[in-house]
This record gives C-alpha cells, sequence and structure tokens, in this order.
C-alpha cells in the first residue's frame, strides 16, 4: 500500500509539470509592444485572401535524354554564325617618303627608284612622270643647267599603268612613261645613299662617274638622233621595284603634319634663278595646298610658263618645296660633286602651306632630317616634296623671295 500511495503521488506531480505551460499567457512575436502611431488614431489594415491556392505538382515529369539534346541548326531554320571578334580597325599602311596613306601594303616593299630626268637642253620638256615621284631632286651640273632625279616608291606604278592606258585609248602611244632619262652624275650617289636598298636608272655616264655609282641600270634609247628619247615604261618600272623586296621603316625619317608649324613667314611665291637662261618658279595654290611649279624658256626674257608633266598634261605641283643649301666642288671641269651624305646643321628654307620656315637639315645618321635650331623635327605637309639643291654661296633675298644659285669657284 505504500508504494501505491507513493506511486499515484508522483504520477500526480508529473501531471501538474506539464499542465502549467497550457495555462500561462501567451508572448508577443515584438520585443517592443508599444505602437507608434499618436493616440486616438488607430490604422485598419486589410489583408487580402487569395481567393484559389494553386496546386502543387505532386510528381516531377522525366525528361529523356534526346528532348535534352541540342536540335540539329537545320530543324531550328537559322544559320550558325562563326565567331568574330570585334577590334579597332586595322591603321592604313603610311607611305614614309609622303605621309600619305596606301591602299595595298605590299607597295611598299617596292625598293625606290631613282631616275635621271633630264631638264636640258629645253627641247627634253615637258618631261613625263614627274608628277608620280613621291621626291624629286634638282641638282646643278655645270655650265648653268640643272638636272633632276625623281624618287619613285610606293603605289606610282599602277597609278602610271591607269593613266597609260587612259591616254592609249585616246590615240597616245607614249614611248616611255617616265623620262627623257639622261646620264648618271656622281652627286645622285649621295642621294641614293638617303635611301637604302634603291636602284639608280641613268642613260649610262662617263667612265670616270660610272665607277663612283653603285647598284645603277643604264637604259639606251632607240635612235641616236635625240637625246630626249630614251626612257623607262611603267611594266619595267614595277619589274625592277619588286626584284628587291625591301623594309618599309628603313625609310622614316621626314615628319609629317597637316597642321603647319608656328612660326615662319608668308611666302606666296619663290624664284629660282641658276642664271638669266635657266629661271624657275614656285607658287602657291590654295585650292589644292601645292606649289605650283613654273619655268622659263631659257631664252633670256625671266618669264616663267607652267611647267607641266606629259602624261597628265597639267601643271606639277607639290606639297613642299626645301631649299638645300650643299657644299659643290668641281673634280673636273664636267664632273661636279655635291656633299649630301652624312652632314649636319646645315641651312635650308621649307615651304609649304604659303609660308617659309628657316631650318637646318642633317644625313648624319644617313637619312635626311628637317628641323629648328633647338633640333625639334619641322613637320612636312603630307605629300610629295621638291628638293632645290643650292650651293654654299648661293643667296636668299629675303624681302624678294629669291633664291640665287652663284656657281662655286674653280680652278679649272
Amino acid at each position: 500500500m505504500y508504494l501505491g500511495a507513493r506511486l499515484r503521488k508522483t504520477i500526480s506531480l508529473m501531471l501538474l509539470i506539464f499542465l502549467l505551460p497550457a495555462c500561462s499567457i501567451p508572448l508577443s512575436n515584438s520585443s517592443n509592444t508599444e505602437s507608434h502611431q499618436p493616440d486616438g488614431l488607430t490604422e485598419e489594415v486589410v489583408v487580402e485572401e487569395p481567393t484559389a491556392i494553386s496546386q502543387l505538382p505532386t510528381a516531377v515529369p522525366k525528361v529523356s535524354e534526346e528532348e535534352m539534346q541540342e536540335p540539329p541548326p537545320e530543324a531550328t531554320g537559322v544559320e550558325i554564325q562563326p565567331t568574330q571578334t570585334i577590334g579597332p580597325e586595322p591603321e592604313q599602311p603610311i607611305n614614309p617618303m609622303t605621309g600619305l596613306p596606301v591602299d595595298d601594303p605590299g607597295v611598299l616593299q617596292r625598293r625606290p627608284l631613282l631616275v635621271s630626268i633630264s631638264n636640258f637642253p629645253p627641247t627634253a620638256r615637258p618631261q613625263a612622270g614627274l608628277s608620280f615621284a613621291s621626291h624629286v631632286y634638282s641638282t646643278f651640273i655645270g655650265f648653268g643647267m640643272n638636272r633632276y632625279v625623281a624618287v619613285f616608291y610606293g603605289d606610282y606604278a599602277e597609278h602610271l599603268q591607269e593613266i597609260l592606258a587612259n591616254r592609249l585609248a585616246e590615240g597616245n602611244d607614249d614611248n616611255f612613261a617616265i623620262g627623257p632619262v639622261r646620264s648618271g652624275r656622281i652627286a645622285f650617289e649621295d642621294i641614293k645613299n638617303q635611301y637604302p636598298h634603291a636602284l639608280l636608272i641613268t642613260a649610262g655616264a662617263s667612265p670616270e662617274v660610272l665607277s663612283q655609282l653603285s647598284n645603277q641600270v643604264s637604259v639606251f634609247g632607240s635612235s641616236d638622233e635625240s637625246v630626249n628619247n630614251t626612257g623607262v615604261g611603267a611594266d619595267a618600272l614595277g619589274q625592277l621595284a619588286s626584284d628587291y623586296p625591301v623594309d618599309p621603316l628603313k625609310y622614316e625619317s621626314l615628319v609629317f603634319n597637316a597642321t603647319p608649324p608656328g612660326g615662319g613667314e608668308s611666302a606666296e611665291f619663290v624664284r629660282i634663278i641658276y642664271n638669266y637662261l635657266n629661271q624657275n618658279g614656285w607658287e602657291y595654290d590654295q585650292g589644292s595646298r601645292t606649289y605650283l611649279r613654273s619655268q622659263d624658256q631659257a631664252d633670256g626674257s625671266g618669264e616663267l610658263f607652267p611647267m607641266i608633266d606629259r602624261l597628265t598634261g597639267e601643271q606639277l605641283g607639290f606639297e613642299n618645296v626645301v631649299v638645300l643649301w650643299a657644299k659643290h666642288s668641281y673634280l673636273s671641269p664636267t664632273v661636279l660633286e655635291i656633299n649630301l651624305s652624312y652632314v649636319w646643321d646645315h641651312f635650308g628654307l621649307l615651304y609649304r602651306d604659303g609660308r617659309v620656315y628657316e631650318i637646318k637639315w642633317s644625313t648624319r645618321n644617313g637619312k635626311l632630317m628637317i628641323y629648328d635650331g633647338e633640333g625639334t623635327p619641322v613637320p612636312l605637309v603630307p605629300g610629295k616634296t621638291w628638293f632645290e639643291v643650292v650651293s654654299f654661296q648661293s643667296t636668299w633675298d629675303r624681302a624678294k623671295s629669291i633664291v640665287r644659285f652663284h656657281e662655286l669657284p674653280s680652278d679649272f
């Protein structure tokens, strides 16, 4: 009996422990039971009950392995394009001698061709092809006469072919594209040295001159009746230029900028006088932004006439005209040397955009560089450049804009 009473007492105590939580006051879920609304105001909260309860699926649908595979392009009717990388457009290659772009970078791997072109006797005029040259040098050859060295590089051959085809269609059967070609001079070697791997084309040369010319080929006319019947055809030019591939970086030396540099003086015209039978002029044309070349007729009048390219029928126009003062020396009565290689800080003039700038020029590193008195490069206009090479004795009349060539003293 004692154990039974004790057992009943224990059970009663356990029931009391379990029943006590049921009688406690429920607690709020909020830690702060105070209302944030002013006294006397009540807010009615409307709770919208859902009108229907969506039925959740009781099973996950099975997807077959075939349905998980991507359909072939034929099934969708959409053509799959290859992945394309979008980036900046490649820069157009630039001719380092003109600062102008070319369409085909391959033309810049053709070696430069230097061609000796006659200016005397006057029957050699008008010359053919000078307007297609990147650079032209006018050099003194003695007896008051000058001769040109035209540097052809880049896409000139394609332009020549087009011009010649048009002229042939018009009934003009040209004997040559470039010319008339005349004999070489020692000074041409110094000019050629500025263009690595260039080929010099002349109509032969005297023995004492020919021995001092390197990388040179001779062309001859079909007749001895005239000194003006020798030239080079467009096909021959293309073949000679393509025989030796070159690196265009070797010809980077000049700086180009379409914006004129500061300073300078107005110079709409400049006259180059060798003597009373050989005078040339350059007049700036605002429309084309070029200097147009004129020359006299070797009649002593000094009157200038437009210098025409025989192929185009148009007046020669060059964006830049550069006058270079250089040392001239007579080696014999008929052989003249002009020192253009590995010199520095020589005086010169740059004509561009109707203005003239005093410059210095150098070929100290084997490349022609043009700069100001402080050594800062002076930019040319992108385009072609004509170089007037004059003696140290030559003068410049700033007020009249005249460069007068003075022949050096000779012991012969």
